[in-house]
């Protein structure tokens, strides 16, 4: 039955009505004016009153009021069918929120229905409203998203975090400022110093579990938390900030006291940019030269092999062949075992203080880099001249939609070439330094683990180019880390 005792359509519908303390007086907006038209429409469209939801004096900035939270409760239930309002501002000032409570409706096969703006979403009209509330909720989140990423930017222009949860090796005080955590702090130091002498960031992650050093949430240590502990500027005291992929890094001294210092922090930067680049083998093989042994004629690398004695003693012999050698038989130069390869590193210490060289980047490939960098900028010119054209009535659509699509294919095209140019690298060894290391190295080889030996091997050089003339061997260039 209807509220005034005749037959109704058993819908259940539910009203809210809300009024700001501002506008309590204001008229045609009052508590009262709004039920009272309500429930002249449930009457005349010949509906059932299932409940009465209010805010009385509450903003509707947000969804964090008790009346609209007991109705999204028994919506949840299922126990109306509509919800009626007397105007669609009443459940919310907010597009964003307005959209997610339509589509959570529609979802769920019910009905919004604002009395004075003539809205019933279940109609054409009423969903045509709602494909256009969808594009002005789009527009708000995106400028929503925009000035959010203002304002963490400006923090970090004065210095100030954007960590909402804790960093490992680091509290946070009552301010929110980051204070050193010594128990953590210790192993962010560990982990640094180890993966700058050689060990990967896996057996890093594997040596933090099997120590039971856990994370500052319990969790255990995975490849990826390393890399990302790595990588992060806050362990030597500098905030930053980076929320597009093509955005230049916003980087700050932050107001926070560093774990590590920058030199060795430079040094880590280096060696995961050479392991992403290939000149430092990933594989749990133990070979000593993986990955920057090169051939002085081909240019390939040379690749580890192995071979068991047959003797008692099953004594593994490890040795290097060229890889086009191998594969395509394009290469003639031989092979060369491990323990030769070592011996001649060692005998040719005096070229890393008069021949060596840096991996520095040639000035044409960094000149390419730049230009390809300055193409894609003046791509995204072009395309917001274009939509701004199409916008302002000003460029036919077909014409709009014909440049835009090639303009993508040109910035995919473009994008896929960058991604081919190394990144400039710059050795952090001097050669003074190297060779002292590798003198040290030479008198201690014999009783030295073979994966103690990788990883400093690793460490010290990027390339080792190998050439053999006749009977003999010689390097022909040593390229430091």
């Amino acid at each position: 039955m209807k509220v005034d005792g005749t037959t109704s359509s058993g819908l259940r519908v539910a009203i809210y009505t809300r009024v700001s303390t501002d506008h309590q007086a204001e008229e045609g907006f009052s508590m009262e004016v709004q039920h009272e038209k309500l429930m002249e429409y449930i009457n005349r469209n010949k509906l059932m009153l299932f409940k009465f939801y209010s805010d009385p004096g509450v903003s509707a900035k947000n969804l964090n009021r008790p009346g609209i939270k007991e109705l999204l409760r028994d919506f949840d239930d299922d126990l109306f069918d509509i919800i009626l309002v007397h105007k669609l501002d009443r459940l919310t000032r907010n597009i964003g929120d307005l959209h997610n409570l339509v589509e959570m409706i529609n979802d769920r096969k019910k009905k919004l229905i604002s009395y004075t703006e003539d809205i019933d979403t279940s109609t054409p009209a009423g969903r045509m409203f709602v494909y256009f509330l969808g594009v002005i909720a789009q527009m708000y989140r995106e400028n929503l998203g925009e000035e959010v990423t203002k304002g963490m930017r400006k923090r970090v222009e004065k210095g100030m975090h954007n960590i909402s949860v804790d960093l490992y090796g680091y509290t946070r005080d009552t301010n929110g400022d980051l204070m050193i955590k010594e128990e953590e702090a210790q192993w962010v130091r560990w982990a640094f110093e180890h993966y700058v002498s050689g060990m990967g960031s896996t057996e890093i992650s594997i040596q933090l579990n099997n120590m039971g050093i856990i994370r500052n949430r319990g969790g255990r240590w995975e490849q990826s938390n390393v890399i990302k502990m790595l990588e992060n500027m806050h362990y030597i005291g500098k905030v930053h900030c980076k929320f597009k992929r093509d955005d230049d890094t916003t980087i700050s001294e932050g107001k926070h006291e560093p774990i590590i210092t920058d030199d060795l922090f430079e040094k880590a930067q280096r060696v995961l940019q050479r392991r992403r680049d290939g000149m430092i083998s990933n594989n749990s093989y133990e070979y000593v030269f993986g990955g920057i042994v090169k051939c002085g004629v081909c240019g390939a690398t040379y690749t580890g092999r192995y071979s068991i004695n047959r003797s008692p003693s099953r004594k593994v012999n490890r040795h290097y062949v060229c890889s086009n050698n191998v594969k395509h038989k394009t290469c003639h130069q031989a092979g060369i075992s491990e323990i030769k390869l070592a011996k001649l590193l060692f005998d040719s210490i005096q070229l890393i203080g008069k021949n060596y060289t840096r991996k520095d980047m040639p000035k044409k490939e960094r000149s390419e880099y730049d230009e390809i960098q300055k193409a894609i900028k003046a791509s995204e010119d072009r395309r917001e001249r274009w939509q701004l054209a199409y916008g302002d009535g000003n460029m036919p659509y077909e014409d709009f939609s014909k440049r835009m699509r090639a303009e993508m294919e040109r910035i995919q095209e473009l994008e896929k070439k960058l991604s081919t140019i190394p990144q400039q690298v710059v050795s952090y060894l001097t050669p003074e330094s190297a060779a002292t290391q590798i003198n040290d190295l030479k008198y201690n080889w014999n009783y030295l683990d073979q994966n103690t030996k990788k990883e400093i091997m690793q460490s010290l050089f990027q390339q080792i180019v190998i050439l053999k003339t006749g009977d003999s061997w010689e390097i022909s260039k040593l390229t430091l880390a």
